[in-house]
């Protein structure tokens, strides 16, 4: 198991870029929660989801905009293609 399953490129302080590959592990995908409030934007990707606390699988679609309150509990589910996301943190 890596570290991180993604890359991050980072555009500023608080914006970056970060890619899942296709085939990354299911394992690596785990629960967890940030510090920080996330506005995420998909910029590419098939197949993928995003899952909140309490909640049932959302698919991620390009071009979807969303926020991720701090400290709430959530995992992306693997899709077919890689996922490619903009994250602004707050």
């Amino acid at each position: 198991m890596v570290d991180k399953p993604y890359i991050d490129e980072k555009l500023n302080n608080w914006t970056f870029v970060r890619t899942f590959k296709h085939d990354v592990l299911s394992e690596e995908l785990v629960w967890h929660r940030d510090e920080n409030g996330r506005f995420i934007e998909v910029l590419e990707g098939s197949g993928w989801e995003i899952q909140l606390d309490d909640k049932l699988p959302k698919k991620l679609i390009k071009g979807d905009r969303f926020f991720i309150p701090a400290k709430t509990f959530h995992r992306i589910k693997r899709g077919t293609t890689d996922l490619k996301v903009k994250i602004e943190e707050f």
